[in-house]
């Protein structure tokens, strides 16, 4: 396929190509800007996949996503928008404008890779529309919890998944469809119904647990109309002619009884030979051999002896312990000094600063254990680079260390540092 990457970071697209070009075939290129990135896609030669930064300059990500989808182009491109938002209704945000899927900075190669996996499946005239949405639904249960989207025009289904198993199907233009499937099998009440949803509100118990206990369903037939309402909603999935889909991983509380396998709701021939995409990625990247820290110290670009002696200047303060330099996109460690320094802390520690966005960047934060205050603080100048600092918390209390790691740091007059390792 051919990839475009718009990012006007040019360390995090350089960091993005490399991923591609290492573990793919795929042609990759670059551009800086939104604009830029639009004039390629309504080229003669278009990208198979855009890969598209949230903020940047001029055109937004999700404006540019926007004008493609309203192009009157032979083949519509993959989009991918990576950005650092998350919260819900931001995604909503992403999905509205047509994105077809949304990552979060930074992003774990094998992530971006299994994503670029699903681009490859999109329909084409040798691949047929059911194929791949039964493709999709046997990827969502091998990822095991969370929601599967998919989209054809106007019309967006939702396949929620519990641990391997399908809960619920959806469709957009439905209303009240558990309470339909109720009607078609018992005289339930309005009243009856709000009452049934406030003791659920109240108690926290499920709404099919609460049905029975009330003597208003019998369990056995529910789990039978569920288990065709569920069928026949995939049935109508597969039938879509230009199907998107999305998976949003997510855990939701349903009744153990109530959950099907697909092999339950689906024809056996249909699902026949069918493997997994990709492995379910992980829920934390595991420390690569690049960012064990044993004897490390990566010469950074620009001035080393300024980022030791600042690691120095840490090391001279009350109580720390040991006190590092890394790249926040990548976890690459510039400099490293000291003892009690855990690797996986400091990168899972740092990747929870993705959450907020670029304007509202993280200056400091700091995670507390049974023996260590583990202190982050941004460098001046940099967007990725972050000092790592471990304290003894017996020796010193939290503020003062914070003040004093704040000190050093804004005592730091060398370059910004970068090392892709």
């Amino acid at each position: 396929m051919r990839i475009l990457v718009a990012e006007d970071d040019p360390v995090y697209a350089k960091i993005l190509t490399q991923i591609i070009h290492k573990h793919t075939e795929h042609e990759v290129d670059c551009v800086a800007d939104g604009e830029a990135a639009l004039e390629r896609v309504l080229s003669a030669t278009p990208p198979d996949v855009l890969i598209l930064d949230w903020v940047m300059p001029g055109l937004s990500g999700t404006e540019v996503c926007r004008r493609v989808r309203e192009a009157s182009l032979h083949v519509q491109p993959h989009v991918l928008i990576v950005t650092a938002k998350n919260r819900r209704q931001e995604v909503i945000e992403g999905l509205s404008v047509g994105a077809d899927d949304l990552l979060c900075k930074p992003v774990a190669p094998d992530l971006l890779v299994a994503r670029l996996r699903v681009a490859a499946r999109r329909p084409t005239p040798s691949v047929p529309t059911k194929q791949v949405v039964v493709q999709a639904l046997v990827d969502a249960q091998a990822e095991g919890n969370g929601e599967l989207v998919v989209r054809d025009g106007d019309v967006t289904a939702r396949v929620f998944f519990h641990e391997g198993r399908i809960a619920w199907a959806h469709m957009s233009e439905e209303r009240g469809a558990f309470f339909d499937l109720l009607a078609a099998d018992s005289q339930i009440e309005p009243e009856t119904i709000q009452a049934v949803l406030e003791e659920c509100r109240t108690t926290g118990a499920g709404l099919s647990d609460t049905l029975v206990r009330w003597g208003l369903v019998d369990r056995a037939r529910l789990r039978d109309g569920v288990q065709l309402w569920v069928r026949r909603k995939l049935q109508a999935i597969c039938q879509f002619a230009r199907p998107q889909t999305l998976f949003l991983p997510q855990r939701r509380k349903y009744a153990g009884d109530l959950l099907f396998s697909l092999g339950e709701l689906m024809d056996m021939a249909e699902l026949r030979g069918l493997t997994p995409s990709f492995p379910p990625p992980p829920l934390m990247p595991k420390m690569t051999p690049q960012r064990a820290w044993t004897d490390a110290f990566v010469t950074p670009e620009g001035n080393s002896q300024a980022a030791q002696d600042l690691l120095e200047r840490c090391m001279q303060n009350v109580g720390v312990l040991g006190a590092a330099l890394i790249d926040r996109l990548t976890g690459t460690c510039s400099g490293v000094l000291g003892t009690a320094l855990d690797p996986d802390i400091a990168w899972a520690h740092i990747q929870s600063l993705s959450i907020v966005s670029r304007d509202e960047q993280v200056v400091d934060t700091a995670l507390t254990t049974n023996r260590h205050y583990h202190l982050v603080h941004a460098l001046p100048g940099s967007d990725t680079t972050m000092i790592y600092v471990v304290v003894d918390s017996s020796r010193t209390r939290m503020s003062a260390a914070r003040r004093r790691l704040k000190e050093a740091v804004e005592s730091y007059s060398g370059p910004a540092l970068v090392a892709l390792g």
